[in-house]
C-alpha cells in the first residue's frame, strides 16, 4: 500500500514538475520573441504574459521600453527630416568632414556647385574637391579649433567661393568641421564690371572736363582775347557739352533698360514702313558723305510687336554707326526679311570693318574697336550696348558679322505679332 502511496505522490510530483515548467517555457520563450522583437526595432503586438506570475511583472516594463524606443525613433525621424529639409532648401553648399578629412555629410546645393557626379560621401575633400585650398582650410580650422573664413580661387574654372568652416565635436568626443560654401563667382563678376564701369566713365568725363577747364582757363587769364579766337573756344566748349549731355543720356538711358524700369509700349507694326522713315531723316546726311542707302523690305512682311520709338532709336543708332565709319562713297543697306518666325533686320555698310578679335566685345558698354578714332567722331561707347538691351526687352537678339576692312553688318531678329519664344 505504501508503495502505491509512493508512486502516486512521486507521480504528483512529476505531474506539477511537467506543469510548471510548461508554464514557464511557453512565458521565456514569449519573452524571448519579445526581446527579438524590440531589438529589431519593432513593437509587439502585445506584452501581455499569457500565465502571468513573475514574468508578469514584465509587462509594463517593457511596454515603457517599447514606448520611449518609439518615441526616440519618432523624434531622430524628425530631426533627420527637418535637417535634410534645411539642408535642400540651402543655396549655399554644406559639408561635414570628420578628422581624417573624409566627408561624412553634403547637401545637394553642394553637389551641384561642384558639379559632382555621384554621392562624394565617404571621399576626401581633396580628392572630391581637386583643390588644395578647401584642404588647407579644413586642416587649420582642426588644428586651431577656431572658425576660419578664406575665400578660395579654384584654378580648374577660376571660380571664386566664400568659405566659412566651423569646428565640431561628434557625440564619442571625435573632432570635425562643418564647412559652408558659397559661390562668389558671378558677384566677384559684377564687381569688376562695376569697377570697370566706374573706371571708363570717369575717363570718359575726364577728357571734356579737362578741355573745359584749360579754355575757362585761357578766358580768365586773357579777357582781352580777339573776339575770333573767343568764338572758336566757345565753339569747342560747346562741341564738348554736347558730347556730354550725349553720355548721360546715353548713361541714363542705358540704367533704365538694364533695371527693366523702362516699359515698352508695343504695338503691332509694320516694319517697312519704319525703316524708310529712318532712312528718309538720314537723307542730308548721307548726301553730305556721297553714301547710298537701299533699303530692301517687301511691305507683305509680317507685322511684329514692338515699341515704335525704340526701335527707332536702335535704327538711328546702328545708321548712326554706319555712317560714321563708311568712307566718303560707301554705300549701306537697310534689309529685312522673314526668318522662322523672326523678322531679321540687317543693317549693312562697307566701311571700316571691325577686327575679329574686337568682333566678340562690340555690345559690352563703352567698348571700342578703335577708341581714338571714336572719341574723334564723339561717340560715346554706349550705342551698341543700347541697341542689344532694347532688342532683348521686345524678344529679340542681335548678332554681328564683319571683315574687316569691308564692312560689317549687324543683324536683328525681331518675333512677329503671335509667335512665342
Amino acid at each position: 500500500m505504501s508503495a502505491i502511496l509512493g508512486w502516486c505522490v512521486a507521480g504528483a510530483l512529476a505531474l506539477c514538475t511537467w506543469w510548471v515548467w510548461r508554464r514557464f517555457n511557453t512565458d521565456w520563450r514569449h519573452l524571448e520573441h519579445l526581446l527579438e522583437e524590440l531589438a529589431a526595432g519593432r513593437k509587439p503586438e502585445s506584452f501581455v504574459f499569457r500565465h502571468g506570475g513573475r514574468f508578469a511583472r514584465l509587462t509594463h516594463p517593457l511596454d515603457d521600453i517599447a514606448e520611449q524606443r518609439e518615441k526616440l525613433n519618432r523624434e531622430l525621424h524628425d530631426e533627420a527630416f527637418n535637417l535634410q529639409t534645411i539642408l535642400a532648401s540651402m543655396e549655399e553648399g554644406v559639408m561635414v568632414v570628420d578628422a581624417h578629412h573624409t566627408l561624412r555629410l553634403v547637401n545637394p546645393s553642394f553637389v551641384s556647385l561642384f558639379d559632382l557626379r555621384g554621392d562624394p560621401v565617404g571621399q576626401t575633400v581633396l580628392r572630391t574637391l581637386r583643390e588644395s585650398a578647401f584642404e588647407e582650410l579644413i586642416t587649420k580650422a582642426l588644428q586651431s579649433g577656431q572658425a576660419q573664413r578664406a575665400d578660395v580661387e579654384r584654378t580648374a574654372d577660376k571660380r571664386h567661393f566664400a568659405v566659412h568652416a566651423v569646428p565640431v565635436r561628434e557625440f564619442g568626443g571625435a573632432p570635425g568641421v562643418v564647412a559652408i560654401i558659397r559661390d562668389m563667382t558671378r558677384l566677384r563678376q559684377l564687381e569688376e564690371v562695376r569697377r570697370e564701369f566706374v573706371a571708363n566713365v570717369s575717363h570718359e568725363l575726364r577728357t571734356p572736363l579737362s578741355i573745359f577747364h584749360g579754355y575757362l582757363e585761357n578766358l580768365i587769364d586773357a579777357p582781352s582775347m580777339p573776339r575770333k579766337d573767343q568764338v572758336e573756344i566757345f565753339e569747342i566748349l560747346r562741341k564738348h557739352s554736347r558730347r556730354l549731355n550725349a553720355l548721360l543720356e546715353d548713361l541714363l538711358t542705358l540704367a533704365r533698360l538694364e533695371s527693366r524700369q523702362e516699359k515698352m509700349t508695343c504695338v503691332s507694326m509694320k516694319l517697312p514702313a519704319l525703316l524708310r522713315s529712318v532712312a528718309g531723316d538720314w537723307s542730308q546726311k548721307l548726301a553730305a558723305k556721297k553714301l547710298t542707302l537701299e533699303v530692301d523690305a517687301m511691305d507683305s512682311l509680317p507685322n511684329i510687336s514692338g515699341d515704335p520709338q525704340r526701335l527707332e532709336q536702335v535704327l538711328h543708332n546702328l545708321l548712326q554707326n554706319a555712317v560714321k565709319y563708311t568712307e566718303t562713297g560707301g554705300n549701306i543697306a537697310l534689309r529685312a526679311a522673314a526668318q522662322n518666325g523672326h523678322i531679321e533686320v540687317r543693317v549693312e555698310d562697307t566701311g571700316l570693318g571691325i577686327p575679329p578679335t574686337d568682333l566678340p566685345h562690340i555690345f559690352e558698354r563703352f567698348y571700342r574697336a578703335d577708341k581714338a578714332r571714336t572719341r574723334e567722331m564723339g561717340g560715346t561707347g554706349l550705342g551698341l550696348s543700347i541697341v542689344k538691351h532694347i532688342v532683348q526687352l521686345h524678344g529679340g537678339s542681335v548678332a554681328a558679322e564683319s571683315k574687316y576692312g569691308k564692312g560689317t553688318t549687324i543683324i536683328l531678329q525681331l518675333p512677329v505679332v503671335g509667335i512665342e519664344n
